[in-house]
């Protein structure tokens, strides 16, 4: 870090506070200083074990959400689709699904689906101004180049009145466990707990993001954790009690976002949602 670069949501003065870790004082955006590389990358075998079971329940929720807020359904864009798992579950519920997805091997699984996918980063993909219906993006953001240009690009992607589907780390949970793990704290159980990507958002950041990408009615709530260890993070622990772990601190954290009216987020993943509505703030 130079000593003038500025914080790329927020303009904010950065400093660092964690190893390599550049973060902004005014919105909380910790990112890698080392960055970026918008292609993510998988071990072989686990994007299988991520979405075809790990994160099933979790696209059925958001499926859920979006039936609710638009019954209508329409046409939903998934970006950083992987092999198209949300994408058939959202066309067995009768939405016209497509996909955004870098990696050539998981953009291939959802082409042989039927799906229309394209290779390019949103902001890049050159898609219709007011094409969709729903946007969803699941741990996109955190390994995107230019995640503020990507908020943008979904605004002008979404029809007046369509609604955006986030799910993210919580930089406010991963952040202190890092700072454990550089201390040894957790090599006794072989576990690395915390989750660090290219961007590592706080609910304010995420919500400071949409807001200036012209999104309204955003709301921010703890995400129920994945299920197992797909990640294989609780090391010596086994998948059993990593499990029984996620699911007391997803209910401790639950109940603190319920006494806190909503205004703390301490979940290990945030769920945001948010629509765009017309120029003048009202609904349709």
């Amino acid at each position: 870090m130079t000593g003038k670069e500025l914080c790329p949501i927020c303009g904010g003065p950065l400093a660092i506070k964690y190893a390599g870790l550049p973060e902004c004082g005014r919105c909380g955006l910790a990112f890698r200083a080392g960055r970026y590389s918008g292609e993510p990358a998988y071990e072989p075998g686990l994007e299988d074990a991520i979405y075809s079971g790990a994160k099933t329940v979790l696209f059925r929720g958001a499926l859920d959400f979006l039936g609710a807020a638009a019954p209508r359904g329409g046409r939903l864009l998934d970006i950083g689709c992987a092999g198209g798992e949300l994408l058939k579950a959202a066309a067995a519920r009768g939405w016209l699904a497509e996909g955004i997805e870098l990696d050539p091997a998981l953009a291939a699984k959802a082409l042989a689906l039927g799906f229309k996918v394209y290779p390019r980063p949103v902001e890049e993909a050159g898609l219709e101004t007011g094409a969709y219906d729903a946007v969803t993006v699941f741990e996109v953001f955190c390994v995107m180049d230019k995640p503020a240009a990507a908020a943008a690009e979904i605004y002008r992607l979404l029809k007046p009145g369509g609604i955006v589907y986030i799910r993210d780390f919580n930089a406010a949970f991963h952040l202190p466990l890092y700072r454990l793990e550089l201390a040894g704290f957790f090599g006794f159980l072989g576990a690395s707990p915390s989750v660090l990507h290219n961007f590592n958002f706080r609910a304010g950041t995420l919500r400071l993001m949409l807001e200036r990408a012209g999104l309204r009615d955003i709301v921010i709530r703890n995400s129920r954790p994945t299920e197992g260890d797909p990640y294989g993070t609780g090391g010596r622990l086994g998948v059993f009690l990593a499990v029984a772990l996620k699911i007391l601190y997803y209910t401790l954290a639950q109940a603190l976002w319920f006494v806190t009216f909503g205004r703390v987020c301490a979940g290990s993943s945030l769920i945001v949602t948010a629509r765009k509505w017309p120029s003048d703030g009202h609904s349709p």
